[in-house]
């Protein structure tokens, strides 16, 4: 009856007529099933005795909620810069303060005597392979 009649699907005084009720029971009846739907629609909030709605609850359950937002908002934020500074790191482990390619004396410390040793006689046989020579002349 009351749904009929909050829809305007029947007029207040045929619902009335029907029920056999005086109009200020269908008001109080409307007034109760009103509040009792706004609190199932708000589960955390109930209604106290004189008819007000007793949201601390619910008022409650927002600060805590606030605060978690916050908290994950900088656990986030931390996350972040981590995740940056280890990208750039990664990026590049050594700092030499210098960009690009080293320079060949670089490479050069770089590589181990032995290595050295065998690219210097290596150079030295095909330098002297290479070196013209007159007819008749001798290999020193």
């Amino acid at each position: 009856m009351l749904l009929s009649v909050l829809s305007g699907e029947t007029p207040v005084s045929d619902a009335i007529a029907q029920a056999k009720i005086s109009r200020q029971t269908y008001y109080h009846m409307e007034t109760k099933a009103l509040r009792a739907m706004l609190v199932a629609l708000n589960p955390l909030a109930s209604s106290s005795e004189d008819g007000s709605a007793d949201l601390s609850a619910a008022t409650a359950r927002i600060e805590d909620l606030e605060a978690q937002v916050k908290r994950l908002e900088q656990d986030k934020r931390r996350s972040q810069r981590l995740l940056f500074l280890t990208r750039k790191w990664i990026r590049s482990p050594v700092s030499t303060g210098r960009r690009g390619r080293p320079p060949k004396s670089a490479l050069s410390s770089i590589l181990s005597g032995s290595a050295r040793s065998r690219r210097s006689k290596a150079k030295a046989s095909s330098s002297a392979a290479s070196t013209p020579m007159k007819a008749g002349a001798s290999v020193p």
